[in-house]
């Protein structure tokens, strides 16, 4: 029994702080019985909890007699380490390019700073990882605002929790050729396309227009060496996999500046909607320039990939 007790103590710790971490100094908190009815927990959980984190240092309050309880101090620090106290699961695209190699090692480095860990898996594919997302089988994704805009739009339960700017996920998407004194789409080419990567699909569709082609699905990794080998005419991809990998004997055109490719070259991190510990680690905890830096560290070859 007394082990049962710990256990459920451990967990509403877990649950409080990460409520808390919503909060900043001088806001009200819940009393002991609006969080017992929150947690469907006895009463003396609760008063456990709430004076375990306040003997630790996490937070401090004062009350204000029939006006409530309000925060005079509070560490986020201490407060994400009990809310985030398992392995964190993340994801993002494959690190193909240094940009991704270097918002990898960023978001590990930033993890290690607060003393989480951190497990990042590689998952191909925008549309996988919102849903592993929407189904909360990870606790966050990167992907680009463009994707994340979409995916809202179309009602995925989550949200963007860190925007880090323009060129941060890449430089730009180029339409590439096999043919080098060819310059733009034309009837029965054979052109990739990769269903699932929001971005890819889309810009394809919209440079194709209504031009009668062949649509060939693949992986937008493999569309190199689809053009290479003959298989295919043509296909946008990541312009700066051409780059880092010196990539010869491929014409590419680049794309007409829009606000669709701003978004498409810019890095967010999502969460699912209710799940407010990530939010609010994302928000308070993560210093986004510190991840940018190493980013640009790891492209500039001062900084040896680590994820």
């Amino acid at each position: 029994m007394g082990e049962e007790f710990l256990k459920k103590k451990g967990i509403i710790v877990n649950y409080l702080a990460s409520d808390l971490l919503q909060k900043k100094k001088g806001d009200r908190v819940l009393s002991v019985t609006e969080y017992q009815n929150k947690f469907e927990v006895a009463r003396g959980t609760v008063q456990n909890a709430w004076t375990f984190l306040k003997e630790i240092n996490a937070i401090k309050v004062k009350s204000h007699g029939h006006m409530g309880t309000f925060i005079e101090e509070i560490d986020y620090g201490v407060l994400q380490e009990y809310a985030l106290s398992d392995t964190i699961l993340g994801t993002m695209t494959l690190p193909y390019s240094k940009l991704y190699e270097g918002l990898a090692t960023g978001i590990y480095e930033t993890f290690r700073g607060n003393n989480i860990k951190l497990n990042l898996a590689y998952i191909r594919g925008s549309k996988e990882r919102v849903r592993s997302i929407a189904n909360k089988t990870y606790r966050f994704a990167v992907i680009s605002k463009f994707a994340a805009k979409q995916a809202i739009s179309s009602g995925e339960p989550i949200e963007i929790s860190l925007d880090f700017g323009r060129h941060s996920y890449l430089s730009e998407h180029v339409l590439l050729f096999r043919d080098k004194n060819q310059d733009r789409i034309e009837k029965n080419m054979k052109i990739a396309i990769d269903h699932s990567s929001i971005d890819q699909q889309l810009l394809t569709k919209t440079i194709v227009n209504d031009e009668q082609v062949e649509y060939v699905e693949m992986a937008g990794h493999q569309i190199i060496s689809a053009l290479q080998n003959g298989q295919i005419d043509a296909g946008i991809w990541n312009f700066d996999e051409i780059r880092d990998k010196d990539h010869q004997g491929l014409y590419h055109v680049p794309l007409k500046q829009s606000e669709m490719e701003i978004d498409m070259s810019t890095s967010v991190i999502i969460t699912h909607n209710s799940d407010t510990s990530m939010k609010a680690f994302f928000k308070k905890s993560v210093d986004k320039e510190k991840i940018l830096s190493i980013q640009r560290d790891v492209c500039d070859g001062k900084i040896i990939p680590q994820y």
